[in-house]
């Protein structure tokens, strides 16, 4: 009986040892993760306060990939009440939210609390919230499917504008102005510049192009033209939907090594 009761005990201690180790190894691991982000963090300010703002984006996608595990973790924990959004879709949204703080993060107003653990903070309340209310969303009132409000008065339609339709990949479409509209409510004057300045780039990376290239991408993607399918495009060619899909593969290469050599 006394062996019995000691075994266990000596389990018992093992089992607690372990758990301790891992415990351990948990914690070594995400106090290397912080000052990882950290000293990414501290590049990426360094980087915009010397104008360098393209490397600061690429610094920017290094914190993403370097916090992705921790949101994807973040993300997990919301799987009962997420509903019919997916993992991925609440990764996005806490990925969004972290590129926010970097823009308002600073190391001297925040004591001893490092970005990595302020930023999932921030992604967790922004998660909170987009799980609420995709759940009001998903499930309105008897008020709200009726369309009428407690005074009742009928609410008016709204109008819905698909992207996909040809004439809004033209210039002056209602998309174009509700894009714009959404930029200036999260963009800087700086950033803006900064996307137009993008823009202007690749429109000369695509001007550099050989004209076949430059007329598969500006017709597959609708630049100044309305926007048409690999399948459209071939049987209006009478070429193999292939050839297009390596036209189109050949451009983007070309443009993006344009566009590295630019920076």
């Amino acid at each position: 009986m006394h062996c019995r009761v000691e075994g266990a005990r000596r389990r018992a201690e093992q089992g607690k040892g372990q758990r301790t180790q891992a415990s351990e190894e948990t914690s070594r691991r995400r106090d290397a993760l912080s000052a990882e982000v950290e000293a990414l963090v501290s590049e990426i300010h360094a980087l915009r306060a010397e104008g360098a703002t393209f490397r600061a984006r690429r610094q920017s996608g290094e914190v993403l990939r370097r916090m992705e595990p921790a949101l994807r973790t973040l993300a997990r924990r919301f799987a009962k009440s997420r509903g019919s959004l997916g993992e991925d879709d609440l990764v996005q949204v806490a990925g969004i939210e972290v590129l926010k703080a970097l823009n308002t993060y600073r190391p001297e107003k925040k004591g001893s609390q490092c970005f990595a653990s302020w930023a999932t903070w921030r992604a967790r309340r922004v998660l909170l919230e987009h799980v609420r209310l995709q759940a009001s969303d998903v499930h309105p009132s008897d008020a709200a499917q009726r369309g009428r409000t407690r005074s009742g008065k009928v609410e008016s339609p709204v109008d819905v504008i698909s992207r996909d339709a040809p004439e809004e990949s033209l210039s002056g479409s209602a998309t174009e102005a509700y894009d714009a509209a959404l930029a200036l409510e999260y963009l800087t004057a700086e950033e803006m510049l900064s996307t137009y300045e993008q823009v202007a780039r690749m429109y000369y990376a695509l001007f550099d192009l050989a004209p076949e290239l430059r007329e598969v991408v500006a017709r597959v993607h609708g630049i100044g033209r309305p926007r048409q399918s690999v399948r459209e495009l071939a049987r209006e060619w009478s070429v193999a939907r292939w050839r297009l899909d390596a036209l189109l593969v050949s451009a983007r290469q070309q443009l993006r090594r344009m566009l590295e050599e630019d920076v």
